[in-house]
């Protein structure tokens, strides 16, 4: 077996960097880092996302601020889960979303909230809301939005006449549950073995 010998100049020279290295100081005034709180297939929920979601499901529901926080942090994660699977989903079937239609779907959505675009951006700010943000989590609703429509369109396509569309959305339900458990999800965070409802 031969045996690797560095150079005399470059030996004293791995020598003096490997002896001046500092052990790294944790600084008191850094950033934590964000954490996984749950795997998704091949993709990733975090900590941040969940959190921010569980604030927006506090806001907007009555019943999800009565909820204890990691309550409420499990129902977020889930909430994200089933967007993820949704989108996942809607990215292998070639469903895109391109900037006209979102960039309309937002004006429309400024609209009913009787503002102009930058009124209703400046409105997000006052929330706490980057309006980067709102844009591509409005994309993924149109996105999951356009997969819906037409998993609900070739349910009431392949039923029988008298298929109602509430029986297709049916359908389409069953089949997101089942998407879901076909999926490869971890959580990370604390959950309850019980089973899992999707809201």
């Amino acid at each position: 077996m031969n045996k690797v010998t560095l150079p005399p100049l470059l030996s004293a020279a791995v020598l003096a960097v490997l002896l001046t290295v500092q052990p790294v100081q944790a600084d008191t005034n850094a950033t934590p880092l964000d954490q996984i709180a749950a795997v998704v297939n091949s993709d990733v929920v975090m900590m941040s996302e969940a959190q921010q979601r569980a604030q927006l499901l506090r806001s907007a529901s009555p019943a999800a601020a009565q909820l204890a926080a990691p309550a409420l942090l499990k129902q977020a994660v889930d909430n994200l889960i089933l967007e993820k699977l949704q989108l996942q989903q809607a990215e292998e079937l070639g469903i895109q979303i391109d900037d006209v239609t979102l960039n309309k779907t937002i004006a429309m959505i400024a609209q009913r909230n009787k503002l102009s675009l930058p009124a209703f951006q400046q409105a997000l700010q006052q929330e706490g809301i980057d309006y980067a943000d709102f844009r591509e989590q409005t994309r993924r609703k149109l996105m999951a939005d356009a997969l819906r429509k037409r998993e609900v369109q070739r349910r009431v396509q392949a039923s029988t006449a008298e298929a109602t569309e509430a029986q297709a959305e049916e359908q389409f339900q069953a089949w997101l549950q089942e998407l879901r458990n076909d999926a490869y999800v971890e959580y990370r965070i604390p959950v309850e073995r019980s089973g899992l409802t999707l809201q």
